[in-house]
């Protein structure tokens, strides 16, 4: 049996995973397509997933022996300057027609028209999620609403309890006939409609959007709550939008959030739940929603004590409310707690009880914890922890974001260490070193992110316990240029992303040498400075022969990018340096935008390339959206000589200490908001 097939199928479920099993049928030199299908019949549909790239490649006339086995497709591209996907049909597409899940791009008019006119096509269809509706969909919402596929559904998404409706008017969807329906993210109008008229009898999970006192008041006069072992929700009935410029700052409470969410906890039947999420909206580096009043109605209510599950986020609260909700909690059932971006300090990890003997997952991101509170909560017992979550905010790309650190730093990571049975820890944007990091690799981790964090180069650890455990590891924006000592040895390492750092062409030859490159599913190289010496180099050494995804894009920011008049070596999109790539990312985006100025070869080149390059090259080219210049503007422009790289340890620094004043004001109750 082949090799990598095996391996693939060995691990835990992923959508990396199935794209490995995938490229490794399709070289394979025999049928395993029956084989595999019988294999996977245990995945979670979602994880059967064609990406972008594979539809976008399908659009492009290339099909692949593989498409049996899909079961999930993802119409949404997280690359800038790229175009929207057509929606595939069914009627002529055989590829898709065992498609079970369905996501369609962010405000795609197109995709959920074409879907209203297919959807009786979808005839294995389960899952369908919306993403960004505006008005202007209504009509196709409408008709979509009234087909035969929705009465099929089993999950059926139009909006998520994290965003705002700010921007845009979403349309309702209605639907007047018996679903299967088990899952539903709608505003509450549309599940009042569902609940009230019986039309989704075996639902047991919610996420919800409540914009007003009445439509609280009607939601949780529903019977229909009482069945729901999950419920996500989130109150939208006001706005403020008050911001200071690129500081932390409290937040901003919004009364009518407040008074909604009592209406709701004080009458709702929620005698089933188990899982039980509040979500506000973020505000610039800040968040916006209900307050300490709508917390403590939840409180009141009595659920919180049954529940095996908590998760409130992006509320502006602080430690004392935090405190008033893990007092009510049931440690000794809880699995799950999501305290995340709540003005959460030190204060909070005093209130953590003595012992959560089934707590598996701990997410506090987005805080302002320091080392003391690191330590004062790993006081608490917790002998099931598995999931860790202590980050900051990244704030994206380092050209333009800023981190809102969460300053545990080394101190709060060597605690963090002392718990030997976690598996996954994300510590990013925490003032990590490189001292810290050595000890978090004590850790049997598998999935570690310590993205943001002025590590300036990794330790020397070779035979640290977590490189012979880890699957997935994140060092994105951490100053890393002297890649050494690279671990010579990781035998499940699948996937490294080492975006936004200063590799350049010596560290891409230390990467073509490295003894794990032959066994990695994804490098990501975004945003690096690495010379055409560097990359044919790593072209050339047929090292990375198992890599599926090639990112080599660079921001328009980025001192001395990559002209669009020179073309990148040949061998970098040759099929024998990469014969595995399933995706390939090349030229030069303004991520600020959203925006792409080239694509790694100058436009007199793209139509050859179409016509006689690789597949995943071809459909990269067909599906950019080049930047649109003026008449007269200069189209290859020189590029900028500044590197932001050079004063990024002050920045680090900078960000650090404003995290830690800060906090020393939370802590003090010194909020300063309102101004």
């Amino acid at each position: 049996m082949n090799e990598e097939v095996v391996r693939a199928l060995r691990g835990t479920p992923t959508s990396l995973a199935f794209r490995a099993l995938c490229a490794a049928v399709t070289r394979a030199d025999e049928d395993l397509v029956a084989w595999c299908e019988e294999q996977l019949a245990s995945w979670p549909d979602e994880t059967r997933q064609a990406p972008y790239s594979w539809v976008a490649a399908l659009e492009s006339g290339f099909t692949k022996p593989v498409w049996p086995l899909v079961r999930s497709l993802d119409l949404r591209s997280d690359r800038d300057g790229m175009r929207d996907l057509d929606l595939p049909d069914p009627r002529v597409r055989p590829e898709v027609r065992a498609v079970s899940d369905l996501r369609l791009a962010w405000y795609a008019h197109d995709q959920v028209a074409a879907l209203a006119e297919t959807a009786d096509h979808w005839e294995n269809l389960r899952l369908v999620e919306f993403a960004g509706l505006w008005e202007f969909d209504g009509k196709a919402i409408d008709r979509f609403a009234a087909s035969e596929a929705v009465t099929r559904l089993e999950s059926l998404t139009t909006v998520r309890v994290w965003e705002s409706l700010w921007h845009f008017k979403i349309p309702p969807l209605r639907v007047d006939r018996p679903t299967r329906l088990r899952h539903v993210g709608l505003l509450a109008p549309d599940l009042i409609h569902l609940l009230r008229n019986g039309l989704a009898p075996d639902l047991r999970s919610a996420d919800v959007l409540v914009q007003s006192a009445d439509e609280a008041r009607d939601l949780a006069g529903c019977e229909g709550l009482s069945g729901l072992d999950r419920l996500a929700i989130g109150f939208r009935c006001g706005k403020d939008g008050k911001q200071p410029p690129w500081a932390p700052y409290f937040g901003n409470v919004i009364e009518a959030d407040d008074s909604a969410c009592e209406e709701f906890f004080s009458q709702a039947k929620l005698t089933n739940l188990r899982s039980l999420t509040v979500q506000g909206s973020t505000m610039g580096m800040g968040r916006e929603g209900l307050g300490a009043r709508g917390v403590e109605a939840v409180v009141r209510s009595g659920v919180l004590g049954q529940l095996t599950e908590v998760c409130l986020g992006a509320l502006p609260v602080g430690d004392d409310t935090i405190a008033g909700v893990l007092s009510v909690i049931d440690s000794a059932i809880v699995e799950k707690i999501v305290l995340t971006n709540l003005v959460a300090t030190d204060r909070t990890a005093d209130a953590f009880a003595a012992e959560y003997p089934r707590l598996r997952q701990l997410d506090l991101r987005k805080n302002h914890l320091g080392p003391d509170g690191v330590r004062k909560l790993f006081s608490a017992r917790m002998p099931a922890l598995e999931q860790l979550d202590l980050s900051g905010g990244t704030g994206g790309s380092p050209h333009y974001g800023r981190s809102d650190v969460q300053p545990i730093g080394d101190a709060g990571a060597r605690a963090v260490a002392e718990s030997k049975g976690l598996k996954s820890l994300n510590l990013s944007a925490t003032g990590l070193t490189a001292a810290g990091l050595a000890a978090v690799l004590e850790l049997p981790l598998e999935s570690l992110t310590v993205s943001a964090n002025p590590l300036g180069a990794l330790p020397s650890a070779p035979d640290a316990p977590a490189w012979r455990t880890l699957r997935r590891l994140n060092l994105d924006d951490c100053a890393l240029s002297d890649l050494m000592p690279l671990p010579p040895d990781a035998p499940l390492l699948e996937s490294v992303s080492l975006a936004h750092n200063n590799i350049d062409s010596d560290g891409a030859r230390l990467l073509a040498g490295w003894e794990v490159l032959p066994q990695l599913w994804e490098l990501g190289l975004h945003d690096n400075v690495i010379g055409d010496d560097g990359l044919t180099d790593l072209a050339r050494s047929r090292a990375a022969q198992r890599l599926l995804e090639l990112d080599l894009e660079q921001d328009v920011w980025t001192a001395h990018h990559r002209r669009d008049s020179v073309p990148l070596p040949v061998e970098v999109v040759a099929r024998e340096s990469f014969p595995n790539l399933d995706a390939l990312h090349l030229g030069v985006i303004d991520a600020y935008h959203g925006a792409r100025y080239s694509c790694g070869f100058p436009a007199d080149r793209h139509e050859e390339l179409i016509r006689t390059g690789r597949a995943e090259l071809a459909a990269f080219l067909t599906h950019v959206k080049p930047f649109e210049y003026l008449p007269d503007e200069d189209q290859d422009p020189d590029p900028p000589t500044e590197d932001f790289r050079a004063g990024r340890a002050a920045k680090y620094a900078k960000d650090f200490a404003d995290a830690e004043e800060f906090a020393a004001r939370m802590m003090s109750d010194d909020i300063g908001w309102p101004p």
